[in-house]
């Protein structure tokens, strides 16, 4: 396994521990075709890289490993860790741009840069490209590239954050095309996610693992939690923890009302390892405590 993280301050670096060509010091378009010296390791660089999948594969992103399909585009920004680790996840066909955040600098394009969320890793999904769009990207790409290939004049700069600019107003149309897509199932997940937990609370695992984690209702369902996280908050209004919190006071209302169980036994019943927690999350989500709910009844 792969430890060590290479780190590439500049274009340069890159182009250089790789033998590719640099066509500009503060942005360049790679294809990896032209990749001489691939190497499988995870890497943390100085600048942004907007990757282009043409074919299926896996790639290393943060602490995590995410698949690809063919037609996706990954977002890397400064300072995050990304890679492949072995020559299988390497060996696909990909375009690659890196630009450094210099060439941006004082521009109107930087300004508008802190919208194009896709390049956190808080809500980094890849982005899946219809055949219609993977054409229009895969022009953007060429019409970069090519701008970058003329020698560089008065008007370099501003073709260039013009290309840049286009861009992202692409991936931003596609983003909200994919969530849309997206929201359409959304009744469906949040139906399988109150499954999931339906089922945990009914066997024993809040007894021998404690409350149900956004990590495995996201597993559950075979989606990256982020990703979870998000589509939940999309639908509900409300975040993955909190939704879990709902179905676990709804679960200890059920319980105080059909069982003689104490408050405690309640409790460590559901998950909490303290009956004082419960008291906490129950009086948030309903403005009452437990005890106050069943004398109530």
């Amino acid at each position: 396994m792969i430890t060590e993280i290479i780190r590439l301050n500049s274009i340069g670096d890159f182009c250089e521990r790789y033998g590719c060509k640099m066509q500009h010091p503060l942005i360049t378009v790679i294809d990896s075709h032209d990749i001489a010296n691939i190497k499988y390791e995870l890497r943390s660089c100085g600048f942004y890289c907007v990757f282009l999948k043409g074919e299926s594969g896996s790639m290393t992103y943060g602490l995590s490993k995410y698949e690809y399909g063919e037609a996706t585009m990954a977002f890397i920004a400064p300072d995050q860790i990304f890679g492949n680790a072995t020559a299988h996840d390497e060996g696909t066909t990909s375009k690659m741009l890196m630009f450094h955040p210099s060439i941006i600098h004082d521009s109107p394009l930087a300004s508008r840069f802190k919208y194009y969320s896709f390049f956190s890793y808080e809500s980094n999904r890849a982005l899946h490209l219809t055949p219609d769009e993977k054409t229009i990207i895969d022009s953007l790409y060429e019409g970069l590239s090519m701008e970058l290939e003329h020698p560089i004049d008065a008007s370099s700069r501003s073709i260039i954050l013009s290309f840049l600019e286009l861009l992202f107003s692409y991936c931003m149309r596609f983003y909200t095309r994919q969530y849309n897509a997206a929201s359409k199932m959304s009744n469906q997940l949040i139906d399988r996610f109150n499954a999931v937990l339906k089922d945990y609370f009914e066997s024993n695992l809040p007894v021998e693992k404690g409350l149900p984690t956004v990590a495995y209702c996201a597993q559950q369902l075979s989606l990256s939690p982020n990703y979870f996280g998000d589509l939940v908050k999309k639908s509900t209004g409300h975040t993955a923890k909190e939704h879990i919190h709902m179905a676990v006071v709804e679960r200890v209302k059920f319980l105080i009302v059909s069982t003689k169980q104490s408050i405690s036994e309640i409790a460590y019943a559901v998950g909490f390892k303290y009956p004082h927690h419960l008291s906490r999350v129950f009086r948030h989500v309903t403005g009452i405590t437990p005890i106050e709910f069943r004398t109530r009844r």
